[in-house]
């Protein structure tokens, strides 16, 4: 018996042994399969710099004008004798240490990028070798697939076997992409410092070293802060690995920043330059470089040209008058929208593009973040209106003071004088400072923060109380997109440039329609328009009445750093602004009235006739043919858009100085609210730390409305920024004593709930449970308690 069960036992081993062998031998075989065909496709060394012909793409107008062409220069390499050793070294330090050790694939790098993906949660890191990134920038897609990657892998092997590590490097850094059309990296030296590649520095090198992992979000000309980070983690890391000393690496991150000026890849532009920039890089970022330098790509845009060169006039006129007057007014831009799609109709970026020595090139429309001043108000009093407020309800405008760490912030208004009682409507006409504060304590500034992103700010607003007086940075397509729903009884349009793309054989590639959301209900947006109607008739913003139905807001901010008029109609929304690249005041009466308001007029006065022209012929020009329906169901549609704006925001703990995640060794971090999906991700690249962020809240997220943990407490009114608009915000609180937000009703630790609320110092044992009084069915119901 025991034979028998000895007897079986040893045959189902051999089966499994069998079946084993069977399953390695088939997997050897597929691996043998794969190679050989990975072999039969890889190209000869010397096809590498076989030149494959380029068809240009054309830019039109919503007209059909020819706007630019598109082209990519033929492909120059240079031999790695040519190339700096600093940015090789650079190159290999931050894109794969291990390079000169591995054999083409670095299990080590695989490890990490996989342990990091699941610790954040998302498919951050590829773990990719500079051998396997050729293999896919030559002969592979750019999808993320497991095929892919494993045609990668075995594809980086082999070139491994056919090149020296030297050749690998060398063909590398002449076929990769930089960012603005510049492949390989004597197009790239050219492109971003206009020199040969030999006389690049330590710090030039660096930069361009960071660029290939993510070209377009770290391009200085896109966003130099960020460049300028990821250049010192560059520095850091050749630091760490021995390429340069601690001292090199120091002395490199204080060097300033020159570029040679903008031009994307190849192009001759006729018109709207800026605006042009502005589709080639979303262009880029949809299709890839390739496909928009070489594939004869037909582009038709949103821009109205006749409205566009008005514009160009109208903001010229007014800063030359201003220079006439003995202001100090550099630079401006402007940019108009029609609510009801969307679509960019003007784009203003600068005074003059190719004027390098007042950085024209930099589009100030979509690149620059400027305090918006009073201009950020409408916003304050859209969260009052749709929670209760009327717009009779009586403001105080007393002297008020906030505590401010060691100090106390006293704000003012910009005729340094107070009126006592005035209604809300007033307040917004007069631009009257310290009643859009007290409104903005009543009605919390958390909501403040989550209407403004509703509505269409995208950038972090900073939680604190002077965000009521727009010290908070935001660009002018962002104000102008977020008063759009004011002329639309609350619909929102998402700013949108392109309308269609075709490809070389004539197949529709994209064919993009208006995206539409109710943002805010429509009584709530009709009566805002109602109170910024009378900013234009009876308030600071008389200059632009001649308008027929127009409406708007002015701002400028502190020391007359920056000047705004934002205005619409039912047909177009404009965003004027001027001020000077390096911040410093424009000089006396240089308002958004007296400046940007008739900027706004001359350029509308065009913009009118081409509407009219338009509607009268039902042309092609994307323009308002109905008045928005009010809603049958208001108080259900109220309910819902609340619901949707307390979701929709999230707070996070940023760094001041890389505007990333903020880490224990950021010395200068505040809490700030974002549009849920577009806050940070990241931690600061500045300040490296391997920890988690130091602090995050969300609003609330369940369909009942019921709240998470309450908020910190809020800064003082003032906020930390460079501007000078108010005293330094507070600092970080004791460990004993912390600055706490009160409900004055029930003298509990404040929530987003609470109506009206006080900053207060407590020692921690002190420090109150939070509120009950205050819940989510007072919050909906709009009560003003």
């Amino acid at each position: 018996m025991r034979r028998i069960r000895s007897r079986k036992l040893r045959t189902a081993l051999n089966l499994i042994k069998i079946a084993i062998l069977l399953v390695i031998a088939g997997a050897l075989g597929i691996l043998a399969a794969t190679f050989y065909t990975i072999s039969k496709v890889l190209p000869s060394p010397g096809e590498l710099e076989v030149y494959v012909p380029a068809e240009a793409t054309r830019i039109f107008s919503s007209e059909g004008k020819l706007l630019a062409t598109v082209y990519e220069e033929n492909r120059q390499s240079i031999p790695i004798t040519q190339m700096p050793k600093y940015l090789q070294d650079a190159t290999v330090a931050i894109e794969d240490s291990r390079f000169y050790t591995h054999s083409g694939v670095d299990p080590k790098g695989i490890l990490r990028a996989v342990y990091e993906n699941l610790r954040r949660g998302s498919f951050m890191q590829g773990g990719s070798t500079l051998t396997q990134q050729l293999a896919r920038n030559i002969y592979l897609s750019q999808r993320k697939t497991v095929s892919r990657k494993l045609q990668e892998m075995l594809l980086a092997r082999e070139i491994e076997r056919r090149l020296s590590k030297e050749e690998i490097l060398e063909r590398y850094l002449n076929l990769v992409y930089y960012g603005s059309g510049a492949y390989g990296v004597k197009a790239a030296a050219r492109t971003y410092f206009g020199k040969q590649p030999a006389e690049l520095t330590l710090a030039e090198c660096a930069l361009l070293a960071g660029l290939p992992k993510k070209p377009s979000g770290w391009s200085p000309y896109d966003n130099k802060k960020a460049a300028i980070g990821r250049r010192n983690v560059v520095l850091a890391r050749m630091a760490e690995l021995g390429y340069i000393t601690r001292a090199q690496a120091e002395e490199a991150s204080r060097e300033e920043v020159r570029l040679v000026g903008l031009q994307y890849g190849r192009a001759r532009v006729k018109r709207a330059p800026h605006f042009v920039g502005y589709v080639v890089k979303q262009l880029v970022e949809k299709w890839g470089p390739d496909e928009v330098y070489r594939g004869g790509l037909r582009v038709v845009t949103t821009l109205n040209l006749e409205m566009q060169a008005a514009a160009e006039r109208a903001l010229r006129r007014q800063v030359d008058l201003a220079r006439r007057q003995g202001k100090r007014v550099g630079q401006g831009a402007m940019v108009a929208i029609d609510p009801r799609t969307g679509h960019i109709k003007v784009m203003v970026g600068s005074l003059d593009y190719y004027d390098k020595k007042n950085d024209g090139m930099w589009n100030n429309v979509v690149q620059a973040k400027r305090q918006p001043g009073s201009a950020f108000k409408p916003f304050v009093y859209t969260a009052a209106i749709d929670n209760g407020y009327s717009p009779n309800y009586i403001l105080m405008d007393t002297p008020v003071s906030f505590p401010d760490g060691n100090k106390v912030w006293s704000p003012g208004n910009y005729d340094n004088r107070f009126r006592g009682p005035v209604t809300m409507r007033r307040a917004v006409e007069m631009s009257i400072n310290v009643p859009a504060i007290r409104m903005a304590q009543q009605v919390g500034i958390d909501k403040v923060i989550a209407y403004a992103q509703r509505m269409g700010i995208k950038s972090q607003l900073k939680r604190n109380l002077s965000l009521a007086i727009g010290t908070s940075e935001v660009s002018p397509l962002e104000l102008a997109a977020a008063y759009g729903p004011f002329a639309t009884g609350g619909i929102r349009a998402e700013p949108m440039a392109i309308v269609k793309v075709i490809g070389r054989d004539d197949k529709v590639l994209e064919d993009n329609r208006p995206q539409l959301a109710r943002v805010i209900p429509y009584e709530t947006a009709t009566t805002m328009a109602d109170i910024l109607r009378g900013v234009v008739t009876r308030g600071t913003a008389r200059r632009a009445a001649v308008i027929e139905g127009a409406h708007g807001k002015t701002g400028t901010t502190q020391n007359l750093r920056d000047a705004w008029f934002i205005g619409f109609t039912r047909d177009l929304v404009a965003a004027v602004w001027v001020g000077n690249n390096d911040y410093s005041p424009m000089g006396s009466a240089v308002f958004g009235g007296t400046v940007c308001a008739p900027a706004w007029v001359e350029m509308m006065q065009t913009a009118v006739a081409v509407i009219a022209r338009a509607r009268k012929g039902r042309g092609n020009v994307e323009v308002a043919r109905q008045e928005p329906e009010r809603p049958s169901r208001p108080r259900e549609d109220r309910r819902q858009i609340r619901d949707a704006i307390r979701q929709g925001t999230v707070f996070r703990e940023i760094c001041l100085q890389s505007e990333m995640l903020a880490t224990p060794a950021c010395p200068q971090r505040a809490k700030a609210g974002f549009p849920r999906g577009s806050e940070p991700t990241e931690y600061c690249v500045i300040h490296a730390s391997t920890t988690r962020p130091v602090g995050a809240l969300e609003s609330p997220q369940n369909g009942t409305g019921s709240a998470e943990t309450p908020p910190g407490a809020l800064d003082s009114g003032a906020d930390r920024s460079d501007s000078g608009e108010g005293a330094a915000a507070s600092g970080q609180a004791s460990a004993r004593v912390e600055e706490v937000t009160i409900c004055t009703k029930s003298q509990r630790r404040a929530t987003e709930y609470c109506p009206e609320v006080v900053i207060k110092k407590l020692p921690e044992s002190q420090i109150p449970g939070a509120c009950t009084l205050h819940t989510a069915t007072s919050w909906e119901d709009g009560a003003a308690q």
